[in-house]
């Protein structure tokens, strides 16, 4: 297990630097699993055989049949943000619907869950709908990272409220999760303990329920030197809002990102434009708003 959930740190933490093909490429071959881990096809297979090593199996219980549940359907387009909603610059625009995908949150948290005795199978959505807005293009073109993914889930009639009670209990449980891994340093990659740290930073800021949700990773100083041998504090936030029926899960990066030196936008303009996710998802919530 702890050889497992180094890679996944890894995976999770160092995927933003992957070299992007050009957007036709991506259009074809981008899938969920990759968009949600800031890495498209290229390491969606990784991820996958990652996950499949730590992670509960969802494959164990046939997925319900979207079309056989009354109420309404497929999230229609107007649901998911545009370009002009978000905060910072950005360039293509990837998207695909889904039928009865898991509602997933931070794949790293799930792994901790269970470590944690937490409940970690992911509930199964009705209807799905995702989108990645990826950056400008730079010229020379190098390398093109992500702003914003964006997953809109129609759950269950009841159980969109729940879900997000259910993951601040999961949070909770996940204060102060200690996993042993390789980092690297100025001596190259070494062995040492890593903290991972999840909170709610802030919540009730959109929709009918809100989580500005926090992930702390550090590495804490070598007893025998009192420094610290690997990479300094760093930190993820996702979004996660809930309207009627619907549930979002945002993941800003790249130039959404408030952590990084001289940071473009601040938490409040990312929370900002949470409420406007929230108010687009009224023309398709069940009931609406």
């Amino acid at each position: 297990m702890p050889d497992d959930v180094a890679l996944v740190e890894l995976l999770h933490r160092d995927l933003r630097n992957v070299t992007w093909p050009e957007p036709g490429a991506l259009r074809a071959t981008a899938r969920r699993r990759s968009r949600r881990s800031a890495a498209l096809a290229a390491v969606s297979v990784v991820v996958v055989a990652a996950l499949t090593a730590t992670l509960v199996d969802r494959t164990g219980a046939p997925p319900p049949s979207a079309a056989a549940v009354d109420g309404p359907g497929e999230i229609v387009a107007e649901a998911m943000l545009e370009p002009a909603d978000i905060p910072a610059p950005t360039g293509e625009r990837l998207g695909e619907t889904g039928l009865a995908e898991p509602v997933r949150v931070d794949d790293l948290l799930q792994v901790c869950a269970r470590e944690q005795g937490r409940p970690a199978e992911e509930p199964r959505s009705r209807y799905s709908r995702s989108q990645t807005l990826m950056e400008p293009p730079t010229e020379p073109a190098t390398t093109i990272g992500t702003v914003l993914t964006q997953d809109v889930y129609r759950m269950e009639s009841g159980t969109a409220g729940g879900f997000l009670t259910d993951l601040e209990g999961t949070v909770a449980a996940c204060g102060a999760w200690r996993t042993t891994g390789q980092v690297y340093t100025e001596r190259g990659m070494v062995g040492a303990d890593v903290v991972h740290r999840w909170y709610v930073a802030a919540s009730g800021f959109a929709g009918d329920q809100a989580l500005l949700l926090r992930h702390e990773a550090s590495v804490p100083p070598d007893e025998a030197t009192g420094r610290p041998p690997g990479y300094a504090p760093s930190f993820e936030d996702r979004l996660v809002v809930r309207v009627g029926d619907l549930v979002t899960v945002l993941i800003p990066s790249g130039g959404l990102r408030t952590d990084v030196p001289g940071a473009q936008v601040t938490e409040e303009q990312v929370r900002q434009m949470a409420r406007v996710a929230a108010e687009r998802m009224c023309v398709a919530a069940n009931p609406g708003c």
